[in-house]
């Protein structure tokens, strides 16, 4: 039985078909770039010519345009030699390609050419479709091989000659051959041989945040640095303008200086990495921190408040900001009606800190809205512009009671007037209504009614708002005032609140004017002011005075004006003039608002404040009485000290001789170490072993002729203590008596005092200096216990700032007296004001614990023996010094000591 063939599979022929066409496709790609290489070969040989000058550096050696024009030139002609062959080589025939595939795939009596075969007689009949399907299943896989160049032996021989010339440039460009290849296929780029530009870069600080330029390496990190800060770089040695990579730095300025050197200038807004490259290469890089400028931080430390027992506005602040706040304001809107203006209060600041707190107070009872709830926030702005403002917070702002009849209905239409509630005219009707009802005597009040009623109803008038309720507003103090307090008194404070508005005027006038304030005519203008106001102050003070004589109230001794310009009032104006003139605004107007407290309450002063004042100033006399036998217990335990040092000087001394007799040792024969440890100081380890300090050398026993001056002289000084000691027991009970505290220094001193007479009463000096030390520590000790007792105004203490223009230098009344000092006063100015003294004086006034100012304390004078024995030790180290024999660690010590001589 035989076996049936299997039909054949209808998509044999499909797949097959599929794989010749693809393979077609390889081998024609393969033929024509066999094809194409002897075309390719010149325009190759062009390329590599042009990389083998490249490596020897001629390209990049022209003109960067010359360099453009030979690289465009060498690659365009061989585009051109490529096009030109490659469009004239001729179409593969299918045949060679059918060859091609059988020949790589090893198919033998041609399969693909069978395939297109068809029989003679032009009918395919079932033999003929067997043998195709035979050839069909004996054609495996089918390829066409790797392109096979026909190398020529003319054109071998002038590649290898080529290659070799390549291969020697590339050994003789070594590692730089990368480089200049680059660089000459780049125009416009520089290879490693070419030297590096000279840059120089540094950064110069923005005005908010001044300091000095940082310069900068060629490459690093910096210290963080403030936004807006200025980045300079100066380029010298370039062929071609630098450029900037990296980081947004805004805007930046170029400037070219000469052919060969360029200037930048940006602006550095954030943080990043800044690269500068020129002709390829980076030649600065810097990896910048900026710190952000942020706004300001303003918030209250306290709610805003009356001040206690006042009309002042209070108003709690703290402001920081990492480079200065230069100007903190007090926005003030009414609530009822927030679309008014805003009344704007300029808070002073010292400088421009970093970081501040206190307390502004105001008397905003002249303002239309006094009585009426307002809201207030603070805004500060930072020395670089920026602003923030704070939470706002509502308070009723205070509001003056006036008495006189005619003042309070002058008050109520200057409020309506200024608040728009009605017309000019209409205002300046009730004027001229109100001038009528003024009292005869009172022509002044009258001609400032019916000049501000003029005023409003003139058309070619200025109808200056502000001219009108300031006018209005001192009329009505003047008429209150004259009820209460007596025409005198009205006058004077008139006066005063008149001289200060021009102080005012003046200094904004200046800082309006910027850097042209600052002028002799401005200043010259400004002092005139400052004088009018000082001589109503005083005015004012002889009128109060007067009246006080006059009411048989105690009067406190002044002393008498001298007119020397020392009084606070004096010395604050010159410091207000000076800060005006060199253009400090917000320092003048904290002098200014000193001197408006001052002035203010001179105004308020009565009588009755003087008799109160002359309690204080008794007080503070005692107090200073009793600071002053402070010190003379001091001074006086010193003495007795001394005395007693002096006695064991002179025994220690002649126990030393009897020592160097003995020994026979003196400072030529000690060594370096042994005579550095007679100094006083430490020998290094290697010039000398550590050796036992020798102990002290015992006191030697007094000589005859000694015995009896120092027993007379310990008399004494017996005395002297047990008269010291009662001093101070009465001290202790008259500061008692001032402060309602007994100084437990005091006590401790007693004990002591105590020891010491026992001491000084055996002739036992020893003991006796240790016993003395202790009373100068206790009486140090009570120093600043009697600081603390006699703050308060009852104990002596607190200054006497009611009326600061009182008096001279030399008394409690606001002149700057020993141990005291005014409101007046610049914070920087040491004074004693409130009794205290400073934490870093001795009793003496001798200044503590700092550099070399705490020796001495015991008040010791070297003696002539001390002295001359020092100068020994140095002609010693001198001569020591200069045999060089010795080692060199010990002449280097040497040296070193030597130096502080």
């Amino acid at each position: 039985m035989s076996m049936a063939t299997p039909a054949p599979d209808p998509n044999a022929g499909t797949l097959l078909a599929d794989r010749i066409r693809r393979a077609r496709e390889r081998a024609r790609r393969v033929l024509r770039a066999e094809a194409a290489w002897p075309v390719l070969q010149w325009p190759l040989a062009l390329l590599g010519g042009y990389a083998l000058t490249g490596l020897f550096r001629i390209p990049q050696s022209l003109p960067d345009t010359l360099h453009a024009f030979l690289l465009a030139g060498t690659g365009g002609g061989a585009i051109a030699l490529m096009a030109r062959g490659l469009s004239r080589l001729p179409p593969i025939p299918l045949s060679r390609i059918d060859r091609r595939i059988e020949t790589r795939s090893g198919l033998r009596h041609q399969p693909l050419a069978t395939l297109e075969d068809h029989p003679s007689d032009g009918r395919e009949n079932g033999l003929w479709q067997i043998h195709l399907d035979r050839i069909r299943a004996g054609i495996g896989p089918l390829r066409s091989g790797w392109p096979r160049p026909v190398w020529s032996r003319a054109r071998l021989c002038g590649w290898a000659a080529f290659s070799a010339c390549f291969a020697l440039g590339l050994v003789l460009a070594g590692p730089a051959a990368p480089s200049r290849l680059e660089a000459a296929f780049l125009p416009g780029v520089d290879d490693i041989d070419v030297p590096m530009p000279h840059i120089e870069a540094w950064i110069d600080m923005p005005d908010y945040a001044p300091g000095a330029p940082v310069f900068l390496a060629d490459r690093g990190t910096p210290s963080p640095l403030p936004q807006g800060a200025k980045l300079s770089v100066h380029v010298t040695g370039a062929r071609s303008a630098p450029h900037f990579l990296g980081n947004d730095t805004g805007t930046i300025a170029a400037r070219q200086l000469d052919p060969g050197s360029w200037t930048f200038t940006a602006p550095l807004e954030q943080s990043g990495l800044l690269s500068v490259r020129s002709r390829g290469r980076t030649i600065g890089e810097w990896r910048f921190e900026i710190v952000p400028d942020r706004p300001p931080e303003v918030a209250w430390t306290a709610p805003p408040h009356r001040e206690e027992n006042g009309d002042d506005t209070v108003l709690p602040w703290k402001t920081a900001q990492a480079h200065g706040v230069s100007r903190l304001e007090a926005i003030v809107t009414p609530v009822s009606k927030p679309d008014r203006p805003a009344l704007v209060l300029d808070i002073p600041l010292k400088g421009a800190p970093l970081k501040a707190e206190g307390s502004f107070s105001a008397d905003l009872t002249e303002s239309l809205w006094a009585g009426e709830t307002v809201s207030i926030r603070l805004r500060a702005t930072s020395h670089s512009g920026k602003t923030a403002s704070s939470d706002a917070k509502t308070l009723r702002l205070p509001e003056r009671v006036f008495h006189d009849p005619v003042a309070r209905a002058l008050i109520g239409v200057r409020r309506r007037f200024g608040l728009g509630l009605e017309t000019p005219a209409r205002t300046a009707d009730e004027m001229r209504t109100l001038a009528q009802a003024v009292s005869e005597r009172d022509k002044g009040v009258m001609l400032a009614l019916f000049y501000m009623a003029a005023q409003l109803d003139d058309p070619l008038a200025d109808h200056d708002p502000g001219a009108v309720l300031g006018l209005s507003w001192a009329t009505a103090l003047f008429l209150d005032e004259a009820q209460d307090s007596g025409r005198e008194t009205a006058q004077a404070n008139l006066e005063i609140r008149a001289a200060q508005k021009a102080v005012q005027a003046q200094i904004d006038h200046m800082r309006s004017l910027g850097a042209k304030g600052h002028g002799e005519a401005e200043q010259e203008e400004l002092a005139h002011r400052m004088k009018t106001l000082h001589d109503a102050l005083n005015r004012r003070m002889q009128a109060l005075m007067l009246r006080s004589m006059q009411l048989g109230t105690i009067i406190p001794d002044t002393g008498g004006a001298t007119g020397d310009g020392s009084d606070p009032v004096s010395r604050l104006m010159r410091r207000l003039q000076s800060d005006a003139a060199n253009g400090r605004g917000s320092d003048a107007l904290k002098r200014l608002d000193e001197l408006g407290k001052m002035a203010r309450r001179m105004r308020m002063a009565t009588p009755q404040d003087l008799a109160r004042i002359a309690q204080q100033m008794q007080a503070r006399a005692r107090a200073q009485a009793q600071r002053a036998t402070l010190h003379d217990l001091v001074h006086r335990e010193t003495v007795l000290l001394d005395h007693v040092q002096s006695r064991l000087g002179a025994r220690s001394r002649a126990a030393q001789e009897n020592e160097r007799n003995e020994t026979g040792q003196d400072v030529a024969s000690m060594s370096t170490a042994e005579l550095l440890r007679r100094l006083g100081m430490t020998p290094p380890p290697d010039m000398a072993k550590e050796e036992t300090p020798p102990a002290p050398a015992p006191l030697a026993p007094e000589s005859p002729e000694d015995v009896g001056p120092n027993h007379a002289q310990r008399r004494d000084d017996h005395a002297s203590q047990r008269a010291l000691q009662m001093v101070a027991r009465f001290l202790n009970e008259d500061i008692k008596s001032l402060t309602g505290k007994s100084m437990a220094g005091l006590g401790k001193a007693d004990t002591d005092m105590r020891a010491a007479r026992h001491a000084l009463a055996q002739a036992d000096d020893p003991p006796a200096e240790a016993a003395i030390r202790r009373v100068l520590k206790d009486l140090a000790e009570t120093g600043k216990e009697m600081s603390e007792a006699q703050k308060g105004e009852k104990h002596g203490g607190g200054p006497i700032a009611m009326l600061p223009v009182m008096g001279s230098p030399g008394h409690a009344h606001g002149g700057k007296g020993k141990g005291q000092s005014s409101e007046g006063e610049n914070e920087d100015d040491e004074s004693e004001g409130s009794g205290a003294h400073h934490e870093d004086r001795d009793p003496l006034g001798r200044k503590l614990g700092k550099g070399h100012s705490g020796a001495d304390t015991d008040g010791t004078v070297p003696d002539a023996d001390s002295r001359e024995k020092a100068r020994a030790i140095e002609r010693e180290l001198r001569r020591r010094d200069a045999d060089r024999t010795r080692p060199q660690t010990e002449l280097d010590y040497l040296d070193r000591l030597l130096k502080s001589y």
